[in-house]
C-alpha cells in the first residue's frame, strides 16, 4: 500500500515494463531525472531508467516531462536518448509516447521547442512524431489555441513552418483563441513563401482577429499584387468585406 506512494514508483511497470497494462498514472518527476534533463546528462538518465524504466514518466508540478525539460534547454542528444529508452514501451497499445504528452499549458515537447526557438530540436521532434504516426501530437494546440505552425510563423522560423506544412498540412486549419489562422499570421509577417504553401491547401483557414481575414492582412502588409490576386481567387467571398476594414 505504502509502496505505491514512493517517489518515481509505478506499480504498473513493477514486474515487466513491456507488459504494462496502462501507463496513464500520474507521478512526480524524480529530482535526479529533473537534474539530468536540465543539464542534458544522458548517462545519468540511462542509469535511472535501467533501475526503473517508469521513472521517465514522471512530471514536474507544471506537468512537464523529461522531454519538455530537455526541450526547454535545447538538449537534442538527451531527447534522442530518452526516445530510444521508451522504444520498448511503444508496442503497448495503452502507452502514450512522451512526444504526445502535454504540460499544464497544453504544450507538447514539440511546441515547447518551437516556442523557444530551438529550430533544430523542433525539426527532430517533428520527424519523430511523423515517423511514429503521432498526428495528434503534431496537431496539438496549447491553452491559447496556438499549434506548432502558429508559433513557428510568429517567431519567424520560415523553414520550420514550411517543414511543418509539408509533414502535416492539417495544421493550417487551426484557429487560435484570438481567431488567428496560420495564413493570417503568415500574411501579417509578409512570409510570402509560407503564405503560398498555405494557399495550396484547399482547407486552410484564413480568418484573423478583429473580424479580419487573410485578405485584410495582405492589404495591411503590402503583400505583392500577385499574391493578393491569389487570395481573391481562392477565397472569392472575402471581396465582399467592407472596405473600411481593409486598411
Amino acid at each position: 500500500m505504502w509502496k505505491s506512494m514512493a517517489p518515481g514508483y509505478c506499480s504498473i511497470c513493477e514486474s515487466h515494463p513491456d507488459s504494462a497494462r496502462t501507463l496513464s498514472v500520474k507521478m512526480y518527476m524524480d529530482k535526479r531525472l529533473l537534474e539530468a534533463a536540465t543539464t542534458g546528462d544522458s548517462t545519468s538518465m540511462k542509469q535511472l531508467a535501467a533501475q526503473n524504466p517508469s521513472i521517465l514518466l514522471g512530471t514536474t508540478p507544471q506537468g512537464n516531462n523529461c522531454l519538455h525539460i530537455a526541450s526547454i534547454h535545447d538538449h537534442r542528444g538527451f531527447c534522442e536518448d530518452v526516445l530510444e529508452q521508451e522504444k520498448p514501451l511503444l508496442s503497448n497499445v495503452n502507452y502514450e509516447s512522451l512526444l504526445a504528452k502535454v504540460n499544464f499549458e497544453g504544450e507538447t515537447p514539440l511546441i515547447t521547442a518551437v516556442t523557444l526557438g530551438h529550430v533544430s530540436l523542433a525539426s527532430f521532434l517533428l520527424g519523430c512524431c511523423h515517423q511514429l504516426e503521432l498526428r495528434q501530437a503534431i496537431l496539438k494546440q496549447d491553452m491559447y489555441g496556438f499549434n506548432a505552425l502558429h508559433h513557428a510563423i510568429r517567431n519567424g522560423h520560415k523553414d520550420l513552418a514550411l517543414e511543418l506544412i509539408a509533414k502535416e498540412p492539417a495544421l493550417s486549419q487551426a484557429m487560435t483563441n484570438f481567431n488567428e489562422s496560420p495564413m493570417f499570421i503568415a500574411v501579417m509577417r509578409n512570409f510570402q513563401q509560407v503564405f503560398r504553401k498555405l494557399l495550396e491547401i484547399p482547407y486552410s483557414s484564413h480568418g484573423g482577429k478583429n473580424s479580419c481575414n487573410a485578405l485584410h492582412a495582405a492589404a495591411k502588409a503590402s503583400v505583392v499584387d500577385h499574391d493578393l490576386r491569389l487570395v481573391v481567387g481562392t477565397f472569392h467571398h472575402l471581396t465582399s468585406c467592407e472596405p473600411s476594414f481593409m486598411f
